[in-house]
């Protein structure tokens, strides 16, 4: 299976010991899914998990990223598109759903509310 993560997912799966999103993110690692990011998602990434807020260690930092760029499948699209359903949604979940939407992956994410959730209610899986 295809999936693009939500940085939501991540940061969960890091603050919250056994939860849902740390065993989906312990699959993830384990090549159980296809997983799809863009240099706009890592730089999410690598921005969000440098919140002192969150108080990651350098060396769980360096993990979750040196991961993605080992075993992610790097796909590059035009970020600028605009679809209806956007109107409303955040600037920082649309790479993550032009993503998904592009490459026909599920978006994981912690909060399908982010997300146009009628049109596309078969891509969106919540852990959370």
């Amino acid at each position: 299976m295809q999936v693009v993560i939500d940085t939501n997912i991540i940061v969960s799966a890091y603050l919250s010991g056994k939860s849902k999103c740390r065993v989906f993110m312990d699959r993830v690692y384990a090549g159980e899914y296809d997983v799809v990011v863009s240099k706009t998602i890592m730089s999410e990434y690598e921005r969000v998990l440098d919140y002192s807020k969150f108080g990651f260690e350098d060396s769980t930092k360096s993990f979750i990223i040196e991961w993605f760029k080992d075993n992610a499948i790097m796909v590059e699209i035009n970020e600028n598109e605009i679809v209806p359903e956007m109107e409303e949604m955040d600037i920082t979940d649309k790479p993550f759903y032009l993503l998904a939407k592009a490459t026909k992956s599920l978006l994981v994410t912690g909060n399908i509310r982010h997300y146009p959730v009628e049109e596309w209610r078969t891509m969106l899986w919540e852990l959370i």
